[in-house]
């Protein structure tokens, strides 16, 4: 529906007027114009859902077991801009979708509003501009063009459009049908009949031509490829959706403006909205949040920035420890893209573990952090505190000293040693930071930085300690894949064992331990 009858109504409201309507060849062309001009669409321009019956629907009609799960979105918003002067600036949303709150199908033009009414906000110049195109069902019940009263009086200049005047006791987009000057044909006429007259008559124009299918798929194939793995928002359908489909423009990036939302196994027969929310709960006797991948990310993102926030007021500082590895490369863009009132200027960022490589290596996780956050973020560079691996041009050679240099440099800057917010991820054999099993990390004593091995390669490596990480005020502990899922399991069962399951030494002493583990971790 999105990339073929939305997208041929965005074609059609934007391009360019033809200088011969009644052209189909010169209508197509305008139409292609378009689609030339519009930028590439990427994965951060669109939100997929899906309503809650539709796996049950699948099921039923394809003869699927009932552990089939499928991704289909049965909804759909994407935020497209044209690189036209016309249009520069201008956002354009297509959405589609089934189960919402009505049947309805139309094109809306919303003006900006240069007017602030200060006491008077019911004033007809205070009401939204706009220009609605109805296609029919809805309250309405029937195809118009609706213009608000605050822009202008259109004129018919076709006697197959009518004024209406008498108007019934409905609301279009936020105003009563009393404030829009309303033409309707004044012919209703079915559109399958008519299309059926356009073949016999051969009117081009009102077919896509195998140009314009072309053209359209080249648009819209890498997004659909982007998504392909996406998990839709689970939506209940209907009047129950309430707010869970609203949408957030945020610059060229569109997203969902509710908090993440995940069914719990117990609440799959819900189906209100007040059944759809963050699967909290415990995990490992602490607290644990687990929701969809990229939503799972958005709530780490969130509960980082909050923590840096509180700090900053009790203290003016906020010490930020990050582990590295691949698990937290879409929080690290998710900070520098999204938030941009995070207090950077007092923040403190500290490794959690680094491999005994040069800085400037892909290996390192310190070029990690930099590529993917420190060189999008404005933080002082004397804030910015990579693990010192590299000294006398010789990598963690314990003579050198650098594990008790970065210690030296905790002790000082930081207060009582007690980071924080440390992020700590968890390996496929239970490691976190730099702990790994057999590696006997409960005898590091109170050393708060350590040089310890791997058991893959680089296999050196500079780690903070238990001793370091459970001195923290809040530690995370971020888990997501399919791949983890047999070890979650299998942590849920064990008993505390740093010496063979080192992530079970993570224990807070006066500080709190939140897992983060998405929905692929935890049910598989």
């Amino acid at each position: 529906m999105l990339q073929n009858h939305v997208t041929e109504v965005m074609t059609l409201l934007t391009m360019r007027v033809p200088m011969n309507l009644s052209s189909s060849e010169e209508v197509l062309q305008n139409k292609l114009h378009v689609f030339r001009s519009m930028l590439p669409l990427r994965k951060s321009q669109a939100v997929v859902g899906q309503y809650q019956a539709y796996q049950t629907t699948v099921q039923q009609e394809m003869n699927k077991t009932k552990g089939h799960a499928s991704l289909t979105p049965t909804f759909a918003a994407v935020l497209a801009h044209l690189d036209d002067a016309q249009f520069e600036g201008v956002p354009i949303l297509l959405i589609s979708g089934k189960m919402l709150d009505e049947r309805v199908g139309y094109a809306r033009i919303l003006f900006k509003n240069d007017i602030f009414c200060l006491q008077n906000p019911d004033g007809v110049h205070c009401k939204p501009k706009q220009i609605v195109f109805y296609f029919g069902h809805g309250s309405l019940q029937y195809p118009a063009i609706l213009v608000s009263k605050n822009l202008f009086k259109p004129v018919s200049m076709d006697a197959e459009w009518k004024e209406v005047t008498k108007h019934t006791d409905v609301n279009i987009l936020g105003l009563p049908i009393s404030d829009y000057y309303v033409q309707t044909p004044t012919e209703q006429k079915e559109a399958y009949s008519e299309l059926i007259s356009h073949i016999f008559a051969g009117r081009k124009h009102s077919f896509i031509s195998a140009e314009h299918l072309l053209a359209s798929w080249a648009v819209w194939t890498p997004l659909l490829q982007s998504l392909a793995h996406s998990y839709p928002r689970i939506y209940p359908g209907g009047a129950d959706n309430r707010d869970l489909l609203d949408i957030r423009v945020s610059g060229k990036d569109i997203g969902f403006n509710s908090e993440a939302v995940v069914i719990s196994p117990g609440q799959m027969g819900g189906t209100s909205a007040n059944s759809f929310q963050v699967m909290q709960g415990h995990f490992r006797s602490t607290d644990m949040v687990s929701a969809w991948a990229e939503e799972l990310v958005e709530r780490l993102a969130v509960d980082i920035q909050e923590a840096a926030e509180a700090a900053v007021r009790e203290s003016g500082v906020f010490h930020l420890a990050f582990s590295g590895g691949s698990t937290p490369l879409a929080l690290f863009q998710r900070l520098a893209l999204h938030h941009f009132s995070f207090p950077w200027s007092y923040t403190h960022v500290w490794m959690v573990d680094e491999r005994c490589v040069p800085l400037t290596e892909l290996d390192s996780n310190f070029h990690g952090l930099h590529e993917h956050l420190l060189q999008h973020v404005r933080i002082p560079y004397y804030n910015i505190h990579p693990m010192p691996v590299q000294l006398n041009q010789r990598l963690c050679v314990e003579e050198d000293g650098g594990a008790l240099l970065y210690e030296k440099e905790i002790d000082k800057l930081v207060n009582g040693s007690s980071f924080h917010f440390v992020l700590l991820g968890v390996g496929y054999d239970s490691h976190t930071a730099s702990l790994f099993p057999g590696g006997k990390v409960d005898g590091l004593g109170e050393s708060l930085v350590a040089l310890t091995e791997s058991p893959v390669k680089p296999h050196q490596r500079m780690s903070l300690t238990f001793s370091a990480i459970n001195r923290a005020r809040k530690v995370a502990l971020l888990a997501m894949g399919k791949g983890k899922h047999e070890l979650i399991t299998q942590l849920s069962r064990v008993k505390d064992n740093p010496d063979k399951w080192p992530v079970t030494g993570v224990k807070p002493v006066a500080g709190r331990l939140v897992w983060y583990i998405d929905y692929d971790a935890l049910l598989g």
